[in-house]
């Protein structure tokens, strides 16, 4: 049930009562009235001579008197019979002196004077009950804007604001929403702040542990290596020993292979030396090469320049999608699109796998650091999934007078 129907119940119920209670005091005073009418006018009778004493004139100019030779059927023209037979009583007549008292005139009078005080009660009643509609609607309006804020809070859109309202009580609500949202507005762009600088300080520290392992166990590793291939020419050494020797120099290259493969996860040095287009296409194939799945990559030929942080956080979106698609779509195959569409960079990651319908809101740890990267990128993310119809990760970054860098299609 609606607050107006709520109310207009409990309004109506209390007009009936106070009606009921105003009509029978209006009933009771005016059977008092009649009564006491009929008193004077008996009394006025026995004054009189008997009406064929009296010229017609006076006879029928006498009010509430009627000669009891024309009769009286104690019926009153427009007036309902339960309500004279309340005012009058019986429906016998006093007689006296020839003369039958008849209350008619004065109960109608009453009827009329009953019926315009309950239509000027309805009107009334209709005007509050307009001016009640009217008053709930406007609070009810304020609250509807109110509970839509809510819900645009609810989905992250916490610059949402109300107007001031005229009414002390609902401008107090709003005043107070308003202050949630500002307060909920500063705690995300702390929180995003402290989140950002969370990213940047990892994504130092992994180019940091990523230029160390290639500057130091790198070398090493290369050095053993060499020196294992070089005992190959070891005059000294026997068949087994060389094939020892050919042993570890086969499972250096495969520490080597792997350490690469590390060294991309944790620090993309390619992207510095050749740039994000060169990254991307590494990434492409080296994720390929790991998952064991088709990788599509299509990429246009110039891309926007970025800067380097902005270029990172680019390349760890586009590296968590692929690492998600291996991890939990049960692909056969995925699609890597990078375009500069309507001054904005398009990115979508697509896969044939399962699906899911509760994507985005069970998310996990990935897909909340790819939300936030985009938003470091000041971009549109979205996750669009479905049961059997596979999953599209699609990033929006848009683009205002940014240069462009030469890029590639595979």
């Amino acid at each position: 049930m609606t607050v107006y129907r709520k109310i207009s119940l409990s309004m109506l119920a209390v007009f009936v009562v106070v009606y009921l209670l105003g009509a029978l005091l209006y009933l009771q005073q005016a059977r008092h009235d009649v009564a006491r009418e009929m008193a004077g006018v008996a009394g006025l009778a026995s004054s009189l001579g008997e009406p064929s004493t009296l010229p017609a004139s006076v006879v029928s100019g006498v009010r509430h008197l009627k000669p009891v030779a024309d009769g009286v059927n104690g019926r009153v023209p427009g007036v309902p019979g339960w309500f004279s037979a309340l005012m009058a009583g019986e429906p016998e007549r006093f007689v006296v002196n020839g003369w039958q008292v008849d209350p008619a005139d004065e109960i109608e009078e009453i009827w009329e004077g009953f019926v315009l005080v309950s239509l000027a009660y309805a009107v009334g009643m209709t005007l509050c009950f307009v001016a009640l509609y009217a008053m709930v609607r406007s609070g009810l309006r304020t609250l509807s804007t109110v509970a839509e804020a809510m819900k645009d809070v609810s989905e992250g859109q916490l610059t949402s604001r109300l107007q001031p309202r005229p009414e002390r009580e609902l401008d107090a609500l709003v005043w107070r929403f308003n202050s949630m949202a500002e307060a909920l507005e500063r705690e995300q762009q702390t929180v995003g702040r402290l989140l950002n600088e969370l990213l940047q300080l990892q994504d130092r520290e992994r180019e940091q542990i990523a230029r160390v392992l290639h500057d130091d166990l790198g070398q090493y590793l290369t050095g053993i290596r060499a020196q294992s291939l070089s005992l190959l020419y070891d005059p000294e050494l026997g068949e087994v020993q060389k094939n020892r020797v050919r042993d570890l120099a086969g499972h250096c290259e495969t520490v080597q292979k792997h350490f690469r493969h590390l060294l991309q996860d944790l620090h993309p040095l390619v992207m510095e030396q050749l740039g994000l287009a060169s990254a991307i296409r590494h990434l492409a194939e080296q994720w390929q090469q790991l998952s064991g799945l088709e990788c599509h990559l299509s990429m246009d030929e110039q891309l926007p320049a970025f800067s380097g942080e902005q270029q990172t956080h680019l390349y760890r979106f586009l590296q968590e999608a692929l690492n998600n698609v291996s991890r939990h779509a049960q692909a056969s195959q995925a699609t890597l699109s990078v375009a500069s569409v309507d001054q904005a960079l398009s990115v979508e990651v697509r896969d044939d796998g399962v699906g899911s319908d509760s994507l985005p809101g069970n998310a996990g740890l990935g897909v909340r650091s790819m939300r936030e990267r985009a938003r470091c990128l000041g971009g549109e993310f979205q996750i669009l999934s479905r049961l059997g119809e596979g999953t599209r990760v699609r990033l929006a970054v848009p683009l205002p007078g940014l240069a462009v860098t030469t890029g590639g299609v595979i």
